[in-house]
């Protein structure tokens, strides 16, 4: 009774197993897909991460430009690897490979492939009609926060 009480365990596990290994190869898809690395490509191209940061037009002193380009770049070049394994651990363990199957299928999609486009510049966008307000409300937060911590 033991041996297959344990027998039945290890096929539960291996169709786990199978399960597991096919929504990471599904997220694995998604990830690596034109659309999906495009916007990658976007969000962390130099340019967009320098202006995230404020370091555009009279911020950088001259003859500047270039070289914190080239430093963010390298960071950029490191951390791409690692977000792309986090974004397919993420997807894997938090959809089903359905719902994986259909946002691949979506993106690919034309009227995906166009939206997917359209989602930095709608970020950006976004972020710089309420940037001011993001920014005092994390100034804001600090305060508080450090205010109920000091009680």
């Amino acid at each position: 009774m033991r041996l297959l009480s344990i027998l039945v365990l290890v096929f539960m596990a291996s169709g786990a197993f199978a399960q597991d290994a096919e929504r990471v190869e599904a997220a694995t898809a998604y990830v690596n897909s034109k659309g999906q690395q495009e916007l990658m490509d976007d969000m962390l191209s130099p340019e967009g991460v320098m202006a995230q940061m404020g370091l555009v037009g009279d911020r950088v002193p001259e003859g500047k430009q270039e070289a914190l380009a080239r430093i963010v770049s390298e960071e950029l070049a490191v951390l791409r690897p690692v977000m792309e394994e986090a974004m397919i651990n993420g997807m894997a363990a938090t959809f089903t490979l359905e719902e994986i199957e259909a946002l691949t299928e979506f993106y690919e999609s034309d009227v995906g492939a166009s939206a997917i486009q359209k989602m930095n510049p709608f970020m950006a966008r976004t972020m710089q009609q309420i940037g001011p307000q993001f920014q005092e409300m994390q100034t804001n937060l600090a305060r508080r926060l450090q205010e109920e911590m000091s009680k």
